[in-house]
């Protein structure tokens, strides 16, 4: 039997078929290597401004507690304390965008939360009667500890431009095949967190109190890895344990990439360090991923205080109704991975906690009389916040409109009428 054989016309056009199929598949290649760049290059440009947003709101942080030393009449004092909270939470933001989380940085956010925090309580206080010696020694103490840290990592920023360090990247590092290993900015950070002095032990009305810690209930290990794969899907005896916080009444557990904080009351956090790439869900299909998950944790009727997209992730921000009073000092933080539902991130650190207790003797009526001037009323609801003993406290929440459509909330206490809180947008 003969073989055939292909004509001098066909093997001519086989020959430009695959050499086009070559062209067309190198060109391919050539376009998503290009934007496999640009995406890398543009990933590594926000991760450098994260950090250096983080010294710099760590060096604004240590000043503004530094100005403690020098405040004098209240109104200055309440200025100071309102600083160090604004500039704490941009250094907390700024650190947790780094593109890599250690156990050991745990105690630096801390820290930097600790002294927001601290701050934040004084301000009323502070702006009726000033700072008191032991306030102004707390503050100054703080601050040593912050210009310490901005210190370090102002060096670690130099090392950073300078090439002895290289930013970490969300993607699976392959150092291990390379000749000599690069020196990663997580290292050097986690290396000096591992010696960070804890942050300092104050007894104050606030979430950080040391007086808090000290009645902190042990968590049952079994019972953490039981509720930690349960959120996770995956067996009892699969999540890790990878640090325990026994002052605080705390256990990390790791699992592929994630990390979830138990206490003796359930599940405190999840944290995912995954890439997400891409957006394929809506937000609704996203909150309804959101609202699915939990109610397996046991949370059902959320009101959705805030919604925001940030990159392929929709971050949520909710709060339960319990007796006709919407708790927003127990509110709960989840934020959904875009790609396939999943949760990326949850906060229910406040999500426990009674409610606040009044007889509501400010009206509503009275309190709809009390709408600043410019400010269009939509709403009346009652509400719970955070006073600044951390005690909840029972306020009317006068949601509003001003003369060009932008919201304004404004905050009554409902045992006083005065005014608690104030937010816009």
């Amino acid at each position: 039997m003969s073989k055939r054989k292909l004509s001098r016309r066909a093997l001519v056009r086989l020959m430009s078929f695959s050499a086009a199929a070559l062209v067309a598949l190198s060109l391919f290649s050539a376009v998503s290597w290009g934007h496999l760049r640009a995406y890398r290059r543009q990933t590594a440009i926000d991760a450098d401004r994260a950090f250096e947003e983080t010294v710099g709101a760590l060096n604004d942080l240590s000043a503004s507690l530094e100005k403690s030393c020098y405040a004098g009449d209240g109104a200055m004092c309440a200025k100071v304390c309102a600083e160090i909270y604004a500039d704490a939470g941009r250094a907390g933001t700024a650190l947790s965008a780094l593109p890599f989380s250690t156990v050991e940085m745990e105690e630096l956010k801390r820290f930097i939360s600790l002294s927001g925090d601290y701050a934040f309580t004084l301000c009323r206080e502070a702006a009726e009667e000033g700072l008191s010696d032991e306030q102004r020694s707390n503050l100054v103490e703080l601050s040593a500890t912050a210009a310490e840290l901005a210190d370090s990592l102002r060096g670690m920023h130099g090392d950073l431009r300078d090439g002895l360090l290289t930013m970490d990247s969300r993607e699976t590092q392959v150092a291990n095949i390379l000749d000599e290993a690069p020196s990663f900015l997580s290292a050097r950070l986690g290396d000096y967190a591992r010696d960070f002095p804890a942050a300092q032990k104050l007894v104050y009305h606030g979430q950080y109190s040391a007086h808090e810690e000290e009645q902190a209930q042990p968590v049952d290990e079994a019972r953490a890895r039981e509720q930690a794969a349960a959120l996770l899907e995956c067996g009892p005896e699969e999540p890790e344990i990878a640090a325990r916080f026994e002052d605080q009444g705390r256990l990390l557990l790791t699992h592929d990439g994630k990390s979830v904080t138990v206490t003796a009351n359930g599940i405190e956090q999840l944290r995912d360090s995954r890439l997400v790439s891409e957006s394929r869900l809506s937000d609704d299909e996203a909150r309804a991923a959101a609202e699915e998950a939990l109610r397996a944790l046991g949370y059902e009727g959320l009101r959705w205080e805030e919604s925001t997209r940030r990159g392929n992730l929709l971050e949520l921000r909710g709060s339960a109704e319990t007796d006709g009073v919407t708790g927003l000092d127990h509110e709960i933080g989840v934020a959904v991975a875009l790609d396939d539902g999943s949760i990326y991130a949850l906060d229910l650190s406040r999500a426990a906690g009674e409610g606040a207790a009044s007889d509501w003797p400010f009206s509503e009526a009275e309190a709809k009389a009390l709408v600043p001037a410019g400010l269009h009323l939509r709403e009346v609801r009652r509400v719970s916040l955070a006073g600044a003993d951390g005690q909840s406290l029972a306020c009317y929440e006068l949601s509003c409109l001003d003369d060009s459509g932008k919201s304004v909330r404004v905050y009554l206490n409902a045992d006083t009428g005065k005014q608690e809180d104030i937010l816009i947008g």
